[in-house]
């Protein structure tokens, strides 16, 4: 059995909105004013990476590392990483905009069928839809 992590909000503390935070601390902006616009954002941060970031939020991609904080569980072995966010350098994961893309791209890079893996998320939606797909997937409750 291989495991497949979400990067963020299993391996990771969920990280939109830590960066979220960490963008407010730093430009002095409350919170709710930027969060539209970082949210209206998202889906080319996806596509383009943290530089995209810049033009709305000088500094950003310095602070986009720092919102992707591990949580101290310790996981079942073998596992690899699946992110629909760019992972910052130093972590490795399968990177596709679109979770359920990656999860496809990690099985086939692994050469595993669907039964061979679970994937675990917190996101209970996307849970339903990998299991739609016919992946092995369960809610990870911290």
């Amino acid at each position: 059995m291989v495991y497949l992590l979400d990067l963020s909000g299993v391996y990771c503390e969920p990280v939109e909105p830590r960066l979220l935070r960490l963008l407010s601390q730093a430009g002095g902006e409350p919170l709710f004013y930027l969060s539209q616009a970082f949210y209206d954002l998202l889906p080319r941060l996806r596509v383009e990476g943290p530089g995209v970031l810049e033009a709305l939020f000088p500094g950003a991609s310095r602070l986009y590392p720092l919102a992707f904080r591990p949580r101290t569980h310790p996981f079942p072995e073998p596992f690899h990483l699946v992110a629909d966010l760019p992972p910052p350098e130093g972590y490795r994961a399968f990177f596709h905009p679109e979770k359920m893309e990656a999860l496809a791209l990690a099985l086939r890079s692994l050469g595993l069928s669907p039964e061979e893996a679970l994937y675990l998320d917190d996101n209970p939606l996307l849970v339903v839809r990998a299991r739609e797909r016919g992946f092995r997937a369960e809610v990870f409750r911290p």
